[in-house]
């Protein structure tokens, strides 16, 4: 397993930047603050921090962000995680199955993938996962809308009759697929909607928090109070007042590793840090002694410099930290305020 992963995408700056690339014809993917997020039916809040991917079907086209780390090669294992929240809103007027998730080899072939299937009757959303490019097997019970769901997939590449994919939601393994033939290894994953139909054109869908790595990434705790971030995109761990109790800057690497914490509840590539730290040994620690770091707006935080850096924070108290309290705060904040 990486350091913490192979990769992964928290969306906290309001854009794709922390993706290779962006497939949008008809522009239906965008990336909201929390704000806009509350005009939306069901007034959801991101899974964690302040931004989220959203996809809002309506054409034929892809609505995707591709990532070229996702590398499994033949006889390993790779897991994915995601979170994805469907609006209660989501419908369509045809019968439409399409994919959420690609494994692709380099070139762009697919291997595996994860299908969302809509039923235009009922609006009831199943997911199913496939050895191909389309999934024809789903639960036998959809995923409630309205709420955050936990997506990991486990995929095992093999060239020899001996591959594995698993799905699982919400912790638990929903989907397994055994005595895979792959015709190569994978190289590429794409993240979004492609194939749908037309007729898929009401409500909206959400994803966050995604991780890959080597290794089972797991369900994370949505509010937890020990956090641990070695993103240089800066990364927001609560919204509105709060309070740092301590930070602990992690070297575990060679260079100096600098923290800096942000009060804001907006990403901006020109805010100014309230708090800076840094190491100045190599691999070592630094634990922090100019605690608590209290915050009006919100807070960032962004690491920069060492081959493994990262820094462990640990909130005392965030006013809006959890998804009652964060839903009451933007009904206070000013729509003034959305910009820094």
């Amino acid at each position: 397993m990486s350091y913490p992963y192979i990769f992964s995408a928290t969306f906290d700056n309001g854009a794709n930047g922390e993706w290779d690339s962006e497939a949008d014809t008809g522009s239906l993917l965008d990336f909201p603050h929390f704000t806009t997020l509350a005009t939306l039916s069901g007034h959801p809040t991101p899974y964690r921090g302040a931004y989220v991917m959203r996809i809002t079907p309506g054409d034929t086209n892809d609505h995707t962000v591709t990532e070229g780390d996702i590398n499994i090669g033949d006889g390993s294992t790779g897991w994915v995680r995601f979170a994805l929240y469907v609006s209660p809103n989501f419908a369509a007027t045809s019968n439409d199955i399409f994919n959420l998730f690609e494994f692709q080899q380099t070139g762009g072939t697919v291997e595996a993938c994860l299908s969302a299937q809509i039923t235009a009757s009922t609006d009831v959303v199943d997911l199913g996962i496939a050895d191909g490019t389309e999934s024809s097997a789903f639960q036998a019970t959809g995923i409630s809308k309205g709420v955050w769901h936990v997506i990991e997939l486990m995929l095992t590449v093999s060239t020899s009759d001996a591959g594995v994919f698993d799905m699982y939601l919400d912790g638990h393994r929903v989907a397994n697929l055994t005595s895979l033939d792959h015709a190569a290894a994978v190289g590429t994953g794409v993240l979004g909607t492609q194939n749908t139909l037309t007729t898929t054109s009401t409500g909206y869908l959400l994803f966050d928090a995604f991780a890959f790595d080597n290794l089972r990434v797991g369900v994370v705790d949505r509010f937890a109070t020990n956090r641990l971030v070695t993103s240089a995109v800066a990364e927001n761990i609560f919204v509105g007042p709060g309070r740092v109790d301590n930070v602990k800057i992690l070297d575990g690497g060679t260079g100096d590793v600098e923290i800096e914490l942000f009060d804001a509840d907006v990403y901006h590539a020109s805010l100014e840090p309230v708090w800076r730290g840094r190491t100045i040994v190599a691999s070592t620690d630094v634990d922090a002694a100019d605690v608590p770091v209290r915050f009006h707006r919100g807070c960032y935080v962004r690491v920069v410099g060492g081959t493994l850096p990262g820094v462990m924070v640990r909130i005392g108290r965030a006013s809006n930290y959890s998804e009652g309290t964060m839903k009451s705060y933007v009904s206070r904040r000013s729509a003034s305020l959305i910009t820094p």
